[in-house]
């Protein structure tokens, strides 16, 4: 073990995070908008934002797996293809293959077909 570690499991950790953060939302803290090599820190909330004894609040965001996210987009999708938080956003469910003005989460793990609607996407979460 190297004497500089702090966490030699480091799958979830807790972080400070937006107080409406819930449960599955996907999470970029940091980062940039429509950038695939400086995305910030993405992970999946596993537990809804608390507050902390700092008046911040916390979730504990997972940062490996393939999870599943919505999307309405109507356009195909494809195995590989780059997938965005919709809307800006910086946490949510809601998904995009927009990249403009949106934050980088993952890569679709499954295609999706030429559909119009909410439909379920895979993703596998960029870190």
């Amino acid at each position: 073990m190297a004497m500089n570690e702090i966490y030699a499991e480091a799958d979830s950790l807790n972080y400070a995070v937006n107080s409406a953060v819930n449960s599955g939302d996907f999470v970029v803290l940091g980062g940039v908008n429509a950038s695939t090599s400086a995305t910030g820190i993405v992970g999946v909330a596993e537990v809804d934002a608390k507050l902390g004894d700092d008046t911040l609040y916390y979730a504990t965001l997972r940062h490996k797996g393939v999870f599943s996210a919505t999307t309405t987009d109507t356009a195909a999708i494809t195995v590989g293809a780059p997938l965005y938080l919709a809307s800006a956003a910086t946490y949510g469910t809601a998904l995009t293959a927009t990249s403009t003005g949106n934050k980088f989460v993952g890569y679709a793990f499954r295609a999706k077909g030429s559909t119009s609607g909410t439909q379920t996407i895979a993703v596998r979460i960029n870190n």
